[in-house]
């Protein structure tokens, strides 16, 4: 608990410090954000790796989906097979995520307990101790997320509903949070989302690719 205290007060020192040097609140968060999201790139890359490889065996798992219709143990089988060819793990993709979520929550802490001095306004925004009245960064919120999931998620890797639901309903379900939740934590999530996107697209995440394995014949 001592560690989870220190962890968050030194991300509210962090931001404390990037508002006396930019004299703006809005500026502060960006900036914080982009530090944070910089400082855990080393483990989003290496989740961005596991889902570019994903989408590389796509064709040969389908295959397998295919040829094996019906029989659960040989497609498990065959799949487990795949991995070990292509040098992945299925849980190599969560580990990176599950090290990164303390580091993330204790921003989101900080920010839901920053005391802000005055009124922070940043442009259209009123302050941002309350959640924008205009629904403009509810809506950015909404759009970025709709972006980071389609970029991201490997393609044919979930049934449609599934994909319908990520697509749709997360963004839907974040505009909603925003639309309750401080607006400094919406910035937050905004310019985090826009780093991953374009952290994708460097990695060349969402491109066709030629698979790399090919399953049992």
């Amino acid at each position: 608990m001592a560690i989870w205290n220190a962890l968050v007060s030194a991300m509210e020192w962090v931001l404390q410090q990037f508002y006396l040097l930019t004299h703006s609140y809005g500026l502060a968060i960006i900036l914080m954000t982009i530090l944070v999201r910089v400082v855990i790139m080393p483990l989003y890359h290496g989740q961005l790796r596991y889902m570019r490889k994903m989408q590389e065996m796509q064709p040969e798992l389908k295959r397998i989906q295919q040829k094996y219709k019906g029989d659960a143990q040989r497609i498990n089988q065959e799949t487990m097979d795949l991995y070990k060819r292509a040098g992945t793990n299925p849980l190599s993709g969560c580990i990176p995520m599950i090290v990164q979520l303390p580091i993330l929550y204790a921003l989101y802490e900080a920010l839901l307990q920053f005391h802000y001095l005055g009124t922070p306004a940043f442009l259209w925004i009123p302050t941002l101790k309350l959640p924008d009245p205009y629904y403009i960064l509810p809506a950015l919120v909404a759009v970025s997320t709709f972006w980071q999931t389609f970029v991201t998620m490997p393609r044919g890797t979930t049934e449609r509903s599934q994909q319908m639901i990520m697509y749709i309903m997360m963004p839907a379900f974040l505009f909603y949070i925003s639309m309750r939740y401080a607006s400094g934590l919406s910035l937050y999530w905004l310019f985090a989302t826009l780093f991953t996107v374009a952290q994708s697209y460097v990695m060349g995440v969402g491109k066709p690719r030629t698979p790399v394995v090919k399953a049992n014949k």
